[in-house]
């Protein structure tokens, strides 16, 4: 039988509100926002994060002026205390480890809060009823009933575990982002295929299984992609307050077509293949930061490269499918010949997206290339994983004896 693994996703959830509803949401959030900024304040002047001594100062005062629930008071705080550590943890990674710098330059920068928004905790501040298909959610002074759209969402995520959710109202609209808890298939450590995939930009993703290569093209993306770039900066050049939200608009909206492109695109790269997978990607940890090694006029679309969020829409896929997915390092994959192991750079002609090699003649795509090479160095990972496995196998047996 096949073992069982948890997966931890996070669920949006659009809501059915009439006007009276979105306005006591609306009140609810903005007496929770003025509570985050309250909180801010009081951190950025006390200089500690410490949740007790917070709580001793500022949890009754805070709950007898804006009248929300002890579970969305205290939500509040640690909310503050997450983004007043995620702020520490930036300066940390910027400038280094500095302690005589903690207590002033730390609390410097306060976090502040604006956007419609209000964490809730699974079964004390909102629940939901599979029977009426509404969530139960609250507002100063009581509870409402809301209707939740499930269309598109997998009867599988209404039934799994929830946690503490995020509601959130966009251009009127409201949402519940909600973390959820899936089982899914474990996959095996001994996989049946293993795919190299290679991500880029022309193409944004090439799969090599060892028989055939599945290219995915980007072209469309990048042009659109210039398209946005050349209007922004037309409104740049304006500075009025009507291009400022204009940019605002337009940034939204490529931000959902590009999000809409990596999950059409990861759907298919995982659907392609069967289960006992395991996809073997690049590590490109750093790769927004290597701006300075390509052309000026290319920095635009490689820095605006949704890579990360597709490598992660791939993760989450093919773990839902009993797929496994790694990572390694890039090295040279597209400067290898894939046929007898020689490195060249001059092997790659990138302007015309050709391989050939100069000692055995071997000649291809060069995304192509670079796929296989990722498949190759799965193997290799594997092969290593399994010595690995086989030595401890030895010292155990030797510590047995």
């Amino acid at each position: 039988m096949k073992q069982m693994v948890e997966l931890a996703l996070t669920m949006k959830v659009k809501l059915t509100t009439n006007k009276h509803e979105s306005e006591a949401l609306n009140r609810l959030c903005d007496n929770y926002t003025s509570c985050c900024n309250e909180v801010s304040d009081w951190i950025g002047e006390h200089h500690t994060l410490s949740q007790r001594k917070i709580n001793e100062a500022v949890y009754h005062p805070l709950r007898d002026k804006y009248g929300l629930l002890a579970q969305m008071t205290q939500s509040s705080i640690r909310r503050v205390i997450a983004s007043y550590k995620a702020i520490h943890s930036r300066m940390e990674r910027r400038n280094g480890e500095n302690p005589k710098r903690k207590r002033t330059a730390y609390y410097s920068t306060r976090p502040k809060y604006s956007s419609a928004g209000v964490d809730l905790l699974w079964n004390r501040d909102y629940s939901y009823s599979p029977m009426t298909g509404m969530f139960s959610l609250p507002v100063m002074g009581g509870r409402i009933k809301v209707k939740a759209q499930w269309k598109g969402t997998p009867d599988e995520y209404r039934t799994a575990r929830f946690g503490t959710a995020r509601l959130i109202s966009k251009r009127g609209k409201w949402y519940l982002h909600i973390p959820i808890i899936l089982q899914v298939p474990d996959p095996t450590p001994s996989p049946k295929n293993i795919v190299g995939v290679d991500l880029g930009i022309r193409m944004l993703a090439t799969s090599y299984d060892g028989e055939t290569t599945v290219f995915q093209h980007g072209g469309e993306v990048k042009s659109k992609r210039g398209k946005y770039k050349r209007l922004r900066q037309q409104l740049q050049k304006r500075g009025t307050r009507s291009a400022r939200r204009r940019l605002k608009t337009i940034g939204d909206r490529e931000n959902r077509w590009m999000t809409d492109v990596n999950h059409q695109a990861s759907k298919a790269l995982v659907n392609h293949y069967g289960r006992d997978t395991m996809f073997v990607l690049e590590d490109l940890t750093g790769i927004r930061n290597a701006t300075e090694q390509v052309r000026v006029k290319d920095r635009c679309v490689q820095v605006s490269w949704s890579f990360h969020q597709f490598r992660q829409m791939v993760e989450y896929k093919a773990k839902r499918n009993g797929q496994k997915v790694v990572f390694v390092d890039p090295a040279y994959t597209s400067q290898t010949c894939p046929k007898c192991g020689k490195i060249r750079k001059a092997n790659r002609d990138k302007k015309r997206h050709l391989y050939v090699c100069r000692n055995c003649g071997y000649r291809s795509n060069d995304d192509r290339i670079a796929a296989m090479n990722l498949r190759h160095k799965g193997y290799d990972l594997l092969n290593s994983q399994y010595a690995a496995s086989m030595t401890d196998g030895v010292r155990v047996q030797s510590t047995t004896l």
